[in-house]
């Protein structure tokens, strides 16, 4: 994996997609067999009956997903500084998600050097997500 440098950075570039295969089996992987959450996390049955069509993502999968996102687009020496995301509709396992994102800014902050992100997921051309990501990048200058 190679660095990405602020210079090298515009805003409006667009981030390479990424498409993920939410499973139930990843839903119940993330949050562990035994966890006392909603039972539509890992089981398509349990998210029938509540009106889902099937298992649910968990949230915070996809929160981590879009972080792993923007921190692989960065490269081994960025670092992720914030994240917040807007949930806006529920996704269900089995239906593949693409995560996508935009340079909306970028500028020098507490001498640091800070690009923020627009990112999303989008099951069926449809946001589920929105997330606001900001990630401090190398300088070629040092």
């Amino acid at each position: 994996m190679t660095s990405r440098y602020f210079e090298d950075v515009n805003v409006d570039d667009e981030l390479d997609p990424r498409e993920e295969l939410p499973t139930e089996d990843k839903a119940i992987d993330f949050f562990g067999r035994d966890n006392p959450t909603n039972p539509a996390f890992g089981d398509a049955e349990a998210g029938r009956k509540q009106g889902f069509g099937g298992a649910l993502v968990p949230g915070l999968l996809k929160m981590a997903w879009i972080t792993n996102y923007v921190s692989n687009w960065g490269g081994p020496d960025a670092h992720v500084q914030s994240v917040r995301m807007a949930f806006r509709r529920p996704d269900v396992a089995g239906n593949p998600l693409t995560i996508a994102g935009r340079v909306v800014d970028k500028r020098k902050e507490n001498e640091q050097n800070i690009v923020e992100l627009e990112c999303v997921t989008l099951a069926d051309g449809q946001p589920s997500v929105r997330a606001n990501v900001q990630v401090a990048l190398p300088s070629r200058e040092g």
